[in-house]
């Protein structure tokens, strides 16, 4: 699905300290145009590990996957548990995104300012860009807040498409007829499929793996 996939555009560069505490609309346009550097070098293909920092480095996982699960359910969940979902969902996604390198070109990005609240560990930011392919244009709305003194992303949202939301819509239906153990079994199963398949599978979608046994 390529809106999901263009969920996570324009992430992940590694950057210094002070450049990780400053504006997140200057730290989002310089990992977006490293992104699109790499995405037309002839040797892409070579820089997976490169290509997987570049889109999703700037999420903060564990968050994303808290506020898919719900709160409730995360307070449930043993230590044991939580770092295996949050591994497994970090995989997931990761080993998704390097399959559908097409979906993160852009021709051009126009960013809003950002629109921020707080100081220090308490800000949060929320950062609108307009991003340009092919003729038509996508609304991308970076939710981030501080975390050690860097700006992390725990949502994004694509043309009105939550990205936790989305999540959080799968693993609410997996979450009625199944264990918490169970949901996690499938995202170690896709994680561990997506890393092995040659090709990407038509839709990142949790549900349409078979639970682990």
């Amino acid at each position: 699905m390529k809106k999901l996939a263009a969920v996570f555009l324009a992430a992940g560069l590694l950057i210094t300290q002070a450049q990780a505490q400053g504006n997140p609309v200057d730290i989002i346009r310089a990992k977006d145009k490293e992104l699109q550097q790499l995405l037309r070098a002839k040797d892409v293909s070579k820089q997976t590990a490169r290509v997987k920092t570049l889109i999703n480095g700037i999420f903060d996982f564990e968050e994303l996957g808290k506020r898919a699960l719900g709160p409730a359910t995360w307070a449930k969940m043993t230590p044991t548990q939580k770092a295996r979902f949050v591994k497994a969902f970090k995989a997931m996604v990761e080993n998704s995104s390097v399959k559908k390198l097409e979906a993160y070109t852009s021709d051009s990005t126009r960013y809003e300012p950002a629109d921020i609240k707080g100081a220090g560990n308490e800000a949060r930011a929320t950062v609108t860009a307009h991003v340009f392919s092919k003729g038509a244009e996508s609304i991308v709305v970076y939710k981030l807040w501080k975390k050690q003194g860097e700006w992390k992303a725990w949502d994004l949202v694509i043309d009105d498409l939550s990205t936790a939301g989305n999540y959080g819509d799968q693993f609410r239906t997996i979450l009625k007829n199944n264990s918490i153990d169970n949901l996690i079994s499938r995202l170690e199963s896709k994680a561990k499929n997506d890393a092995g398949a040659a090709a990407a599978p038509a839709a990142d979608n949790v549900k349409s793996k078979p639970a682990a046994k």
